[in-house]
């Protein structure tokens, strides 16, 4: 049968049509499909390469950044003692006893173990009460506080307001009014102090903590009341960190006078009582008063990275690499 003209086109455009859908689905569409593939695997090979390079730029400042962070880990380091046995502990306790004028005739310390090591910061809260709110307002309108609220991270400095920007422990910076960072070169003592608050109440809000050495020290001293209070004092004062949990601070003494004495006391009736007739009263603690109280002191420990020989423990320099040979 033969076709016209007509039929013969339209049966070519079939053709045509299955031809190309055909190498459509057998050529076309694998290799778009390919094309995808490809380009996954070069998303893949481009961000490989990214790390890789971030990595070796890293090799140009590694060692300083390395040596910067030694250096701040031997700064810190310096703030606690190494680990130590009861004989080295007992030898700074002592130093620091005799450094004191204090007297003790016996020493028992503890075993070293661990603690942790957390931060509280306290937070004053507000007391309101109606007639408070009213006398405040009263103030206000009569010009007599006037000052602009600052939110808790803003506080004022030479007549400017700052704000301190905390993300981290330690990434804290401090914004001026102008939104300009503050060189940390260039912090005031109110702007240090500002930061070092920020820094602890992150700190403690985040629970943030550490397992440190623990080890004690308790003897009873004997000497003035202010030998005494001298010597609490200076505890709390020392680099390295140094802890007592509870001091006796008494305020009143027994009086007790010999019978020849003429000391004058009046009591509370405000009676004048003479020599021994005082003895049974209680008097107001002098400097010169003797004491005699029990005390413990608690050394927090750090194993630094260098291994220490010896610590000054005020005028003593105290060994503190006596362990015991192993065998």
């Amino acid at each position: 049968m033969k076709l016209n003209k007509l039929e013969k086109i339209i049966v070519s455009v079939i053709l045509l049509g299955l031809i190309l859908i055909g190498g459509s689905i057998i050529f076309v569409k694998p290799s778009f499909d390919q094309i995808g593939r490809n380009t996954k695997t070069l998303q893949a090979n481009l961000d490989e390469k990214a790390a890789l390079e971030e990595k070796l730029s890293r090799l140009d400042t590694i060692d300083a950044d390395i040596e910067a962070q030694k250096k701040d880990a031997v700064k810190y380091e310096g703030c606690f003692y190494p680990d130590l046995t009861s004989y080295e502990a007992s030898e700074i306790a002592m130093a620091y006893l005799k450094e004191s004028g204090l007297e003790a005739h016996s020493i028992a310390v503890t075993q070293l173990s661990t603690r942790g090591l957390g931060l509280d910061f306290f937070t004053k809260s507000d007391v309101q009460y109606p007639l408070k709110e009213y006398s405040s307002a009263a103030r206000t309108s009569e010009g007599g506080s006037g000052e602009e609220a600052l939110a808790s991270d803003e506080f004022i400095d030479g007549g400017k307001k700052y704000t301190v920007m905390v993300s981290s422990i330690t990434d804290v910076s401090i914004i001026d009014e102008a939104g300009n960072e503050v060189d940390p070169a260039k912090y005031t003592e109110k702007m240090k102090r500002m930061y070092k608050i920020a820094v602890c109440k992150l700190a403690a809000a985040e629970n943030t903590s550490q397992t440190v050495g623990s080890i004690t020290a308790t003897y009873t001293v004997k000497g003035t009341y202010k030998q005494y209070e001298d010597f609490v004092n200076h505890i709390f004062t020392l680099d390295r960190a140094t802890y007592i949990s509870s001091v006796v601070y008494p305020i009143t003494e027994p009086i007790s006078e010999s019978e020849d004495s003429d000391a004058v006391y009046v009591d509370e009736a405000g009676t004048a009582l003479f020599g021994n007739q005082a003895n049974g009263q209680e008097t107001f603690i002098k400097d010169t008063s003797p004491i005699e109280y029990a005390i413990t002191i608690e050394f927090l420990c750090v194993e630094p990275m260098e291994k220490l020989k010896t610590i000054k423990a005020e005028n003593t320099e105290v060994v503190v690499d006596q362990r015991p040979a192993v065998y």
